[in-house]
């Protein structure tokens, strides 16, 4: 009986040895080695699928399926196929969609400080300066972070500078701006636009060209992506070349989407993610002013600069503007005067890279990542 209890428990031991050797050397979520799974994630994006937009998150998870070695997918929804433009966030947030590309000023208060880009006359000129700034002001502005705590954020960037587009007279001096109707997209484009004289209204992005044919606006501060994008260049007879704002821009992830992954493909994620995909992000928008310009002739559209005095009258609101917004930030509970401070010190940091952005034409293929 001794005998077959000292077998019975020697073969116990091995077994429980034999378990935790095996535990110790199979992959499994947590750990590095690959688990065997296909992981099929899905995108969310609102604008159509021949857009920047679309052309930018397909190229990015080409990028991020090849280096996972096929084990990371996407299926794209594009054109607001799967939920509308303004639920894009919400979508990510509750599991709907598992990333999404989107822009911050489209949920006006959510992401206030992320506004703060936006902002008309704040120096940002093109998509490469602005993407560079929104990631130092993520990662220096500790409550810029508390916008973003609910995801994981696959990037932070812009898009290239919004013009001034209109639909039937070329307006040279600030008197011919007052009581323009116009579409102004973001609280801080609506404050500069009311400071001018304007008249700004607010319309969805995919109601602009129906808007502007029927001539309930007579103009618009899309950037050089939207206007061609959205075939504004039908309807558009000037575009005045006076770079207003960069709206924000970002991709998002659903937390639970990221913590699913093994780690090796967390890698990956996070090696197409931040500087990689914000810097890939605003070489594809300020690729776009190049199709705009070059296409103008033959859509019947001049492109003109404003005078040194528009220019001076376009700035003469400017600290009245930025005060707004730091008042506005202020009715966040935010300390709006520091974080203004700290953004404008941000983009400070870039301007002499940034003096002469369009000396050279900007293609998709210059992005070598």
């Amino acid at each position: 009986m001794k005998a077959k209890r000292f077998i019975a428990l020697l073969i116990a031991v091995l077994m429980v040895i034999s378990l935790a050797a095996c535990g110790s050397g199979a992959p499994s979520s947590g750990d590095n080695g690959d688990d065997g799974k296909v992981y099929n994630f899905i995108v969310q994006n609102h604008d159509p699928a021949t857009s920047i937009c679309g052309q930018y998150v397909e190229d990015w998870g080409k990028k991020v399926t090849e280096a996972s070695n096929g084990r990371i997918q996407f299926t794209f929804y594009h054109g607001g196929s799967l939920v509308s433009a303004g639920e894009s966030v919400e979508a990510v947030k509750n599991g709907t969609a598992d990333l999404c590309w989107s822009a911050a000023s489209i949920y006006s208060g959510q992401f206030p400080i992320s506004e703060g880009i936006m902002l008309p006359l704040n120096g940002v000129t093109n998509a490469r300066f602005g993407s560079k700034v929104m990631m130092d002001m993520l990662e220096e502005i500790p409550e810029m972070q508390k916008e973003y705590e609910d995801f994981k954020v696959i990037q932070l960037s812009t898009c290239t500078y919004a013009p001034i587009s209109l639909t039937s007279k070329k307006l040279e001096t600030i008197e011919d701006f007052q009581g323009l109707r116009i579409r102004a997209a973001g609280s801080t484009v609506t404050l500069w636009a009311k400071a001018v004289g304007m008249s700004p209204m607010t319309v969805p992005t995919p109601e602009t060209y129906e808007t502007l044919q029927k001539n309930v606006i007579e103009g618009c501060m899309n950037d050089w992506h939207n206007i061609a994008a959205f075939k504004l260049s039908e309807v558009l007879k000037y575009i005045c070349d006076y770079p207003v704002n960069c709206s924000p821009l970002f991709v998002l992830m659903n937390k639970d989407s990221y913590n699913s992954l093994p780690d090796d493909l967390k890698a990956v994620i996070d090696q197409h993610s931040g500087d990689y995909a914000s810097e890939m992000a605003g070489i594809y928008w300020d690729s776009t002013r190049a199709w705009v310009y070059d296409t103008a002739d033959e859509n019947g559209i001049e492109i003109y600069e404003p005078s040194e005095q528009l220019v001076a009258d376009f700035e003469s609101v400017k600290d009245e503007v930025h005060k707004e917004y730091i008042e506005y930030l202020n009715s966040k509970n935010l300390d709006g005067q520091t974080i203004y401070d700290k953004m404008m010190e941000i983009i400070a940091r870039y301007a002499d890279d940034y003096q002469d952005p369009w000396a050279e034409p900007v293609e998709i293929s210059d992005f070598k990542g």
